[in-house]
């Protein structure tokens, strides 16, 4: 059945989102709140969404009338929400500013970075006037007289207008391209493989339930209502003793490594943390189990190889890892990500093989097409995507990256940015950062010297803009977009609203942040991370100017473990269907996320278990309530308690941000 979706809901959905992009660096950065737009279930667009099935609903009943929009309607808005929402913080201008102003913001007679790195990047793209760079990171003169249109009039607009158009140009080619692959990979993944997205099972029952005229008896069913009580009663406590501190609060973390002894098997889990969010159990629970159970079963065997090759002697120097990109890679074991990636991409190509054949047959006028579930046939997407990269690498050329650099980069940006969407889509990961940044893999297998210096100092500034931090990445929220559009009319005027969207949130997140730079400097607004992660990349490229790296030996073996591990993992995956684990728990074992995330996939593997065991799926459907009333909860103190900011200036996180 295919529903109708008319323009209005497109409409709202698009306004909506970028409303939503121009608020999120005032929310995140100044008021220090809980964040709108984290991860890939964002806070604001759910509320939005659940309040508009509320009221519309409330009004439907009281005028006896149909509603305004349908909840698929309201669905798609919501999708749309979540497709931009991640870029008006750290999908995009979280760091941006600080990215193409670094270099010459912070260069000095220590590191040198006037001569090694500034002659190597574009005047036209890295800004290096020392007046603007004056105002932009300390603000206007005079900024505490000023109002909102007075700041926006005193902005060097003639300035930034001409070098954010041509930073533009790169963004919505990166964009186009990542459009094309949503679209040309949801016939595999929607129609081929099934997918389930986890995060979208909530959002879908209070749509169906809308539609059904039973969306108060659904709020009000008791085993939802008594998972609702849970994040209610625990963040109404936390957020009264972050604005009381006599107010007793249970905290979300919970550190238990004190337990384990510093030396031995188990010495691996010293800095182990449990962290209670009560949403992310939800999302867990909802999870298929067998996804669910490898998550927190190899994050578990991390800790325990890290205590047996301290045990055994076999530790290998950090020394021996180099300069690498990663957000949070630490140890040289924890370089098998590298070997498993590739391997879990190559796994991914093949299962798509013969669906990849038959869009490229259709490309030759050989094949006659099959089922399209995209916004855009699975042949205009494959073409679009080789425009796309061809493009990107020609941009890059015209900067002064080589050829080889450009390729070698772009193909492991957009094989990373699968790889993300797969973990986010398939393992209902609403938290997702990859430990090892996409253009780890080429230096610790090749060398730097293939990127050259151009490449290893723009290549890395482009990675740190748009591929490494993938906790808001675009290709997951596409993928999540086209499955919730997959049964409506009309989906070509969809892929022209995420496009107009895209646009516009680009263009409104750019003009939100410059407004808080000069009415209050980069420097006082919640820039830390962003600027020590930004130093990073260029500190780390300066390293490798100086000291080109090649491949280690040592390193190259724990790539080989990862690849071999993971080989053996998809055979036993695709091959054997009792296998029990799932490949994505190897790929995540060493994340960031996993940190936060083991537990709470611990607790819902483990309910989720125990009640179809027990239960069946009548008991499954009951209790599954009580674990979206754990989601619902989280998401409204969150909303709560962000709006409670806005009038005390005190923030109270319910998500990480």
């Amino acid at each position: 059945m295919n529903h109708p979706l008319r323009s209005r809901a497109l409409f709202i959905g698009l306004i909506a989102g970028v409303v939503i992009c121009a608020a999120t660096p005032y929310v995140n950065s100044y008021l220090r709140a809980t964040p709108l737009a984290g991860g890939h279930f964002p806070l604001a667009a759910f509320l939005v969404y659940f309040v508009a099935l509320v009221l519309l609903a409330a009004v439907a009943r009281i005028s006896r009338r149909a509603p305004l929009l349908s909840g698929m309607e309201l669905l798609t808005a919501w999708a749309l929400m979540v497709v931009v929402s991640g870029i008006g913080f750290t999908g995009l201008v979280r760091t941006f500013f600080i990215n193409i102003t670094a270099p010459a913001q912070f260069a000095d007679a220590g590191n040198g970075w006037a001569d090694s790195l500034l002659p190597l990047l574009p005047p036209r793209l890295y800004p290096r006037d020392p007046a603007f760079l004056e105002s932009l990171y300390n603000g206007l003169a005079g900024k505490a007289d000023l109002d909102f249109a007075g700041t926006m009039a005193q902005i060097p607009w003639s300035f930034w207008l001409p070098v954010l158009a041509q930073w533009a140009v790169f963004i919505l080619l990166v964009y186009a391209a990542l459009f094309c692959l949503a679209n040309l990979f949801a016939g595999q993944w929607l129609v081929n493989e099934r997918i389930n997205f986890p995060l979208l099972q909530t959002p879908r029952l209070l749509a169906e339930a809308y539609d059904e005229n039973r969306l108060f008896a659904f709020l009000r069913d008791p085993y939802l209502l008594s998972g609702l009580s849970l994040p209610l009663l625990m963040h109404t406590f936390g957020g009264m003793s972050a604005h009381i501190p006599s107010v007793p609060a249970l905290s979300p973390e919970i550190l238990v490594g004190s337990y384990f002894p510093a030396d031995g098997m188990l010495s691996g889990f010293q800095k182990l943390k449990i962290y209670l969010y009560p949403a992310f159990i939800g999302f867990a629970f909802i999870t298929t189990r067998q996804v669910s159970l490898s998550f927190w079963v190899f994050f578990l065997l991390t800790g325990l190889l890290t205590g047996i090759l301290q045990t055994s002697g076999l530790q290998i120097p950090d020394t021996a890892l180099g300069t690498l990109f990663g957000t949070s890679i630490v140890r040289p074991e924890e370089i098998q990500v590298v070997g498993a990636s590739l391997v879990f991409f190559l796994f991914m190509i093949w299962l798509a093989r013969d669906y990849l054949s038959d869009v490229i047959r259709q490309c030759l006028g050989r094949a006659t097409g099959h089922e399209e579930v995209g916004w855009i046939s699975a042949r205009a997407s494959l073409i679009g995507l080789i425009v796309s990269l061809v493009a990107l690498c020609l941009w890059s050329m015209a900067c002064g990256m080589s050829l080889l650099a450009s390729v070698l980069l772009y193909i492991s940006f957009f094989a990373a940015a699968l790889i993300a969407a797969k973990v986010v889509c398939q393992g209902g990961v609403p938290y997702s950062a990859m430990n090892v940044a996409p253009a780890d893999g080429v230096l610790s297998t090749m060398g730097s010297k293939p990127l050259g210096g151009i490449g290893l100092v723009l290549g890395m500034s482009l990675q740190k803009m748009l591929f490494v931090d993938v906790r808001e990445s675009l290709l997951p929220s596409l993928l999540n977009a086209g499955k919730v559009t997959e049964r409506m009319q009309g989906r070509g005027r969809v892929a022209l609203a995420v496009a107009a969207a895209l646009v516009a949130a680009v263009a409104a997140s750019f003009v939100a942040m410059l407004y808080l730079a000069y009415r209050h400097g980069l420097q006082d607004l919640d820039m830390d991370w962003a600027t020590r992660t930004t130093m990073s990349v260029y500190e780390g490229s300066q390293r490798l100017l100086e000291s080109p790296s090649t491949p280690d030996p040592s390193i190259l073996v724990f790539i080989a473990v990862g690849a071999a591990v993971m080989l053996l993992l998809v055979l036993c995956y695709y091959f054997l269907p009792w296998w029990p684990l799932h490949p994505l728990g190897y790929l995540m074992a060493y994340s960031g996320s996993m940190k936060i995330l083991w537990f709470s996939f611990l607790v819902g593997w483990a309910c989720n278990a125990l009640c179809l065991r027990y239960g069946g799926t009548f008991l499954f459907r009951r209790l599954r309530l009580v674990f979206i009333g754990l989601i619902i909860g989280d998401f409204a103190m969150g909303a709560f308690w962000a709006v409670v900011s806005l009038f005390t200036g005190v923030s109270y996180l319910v998500l990480p941000a």
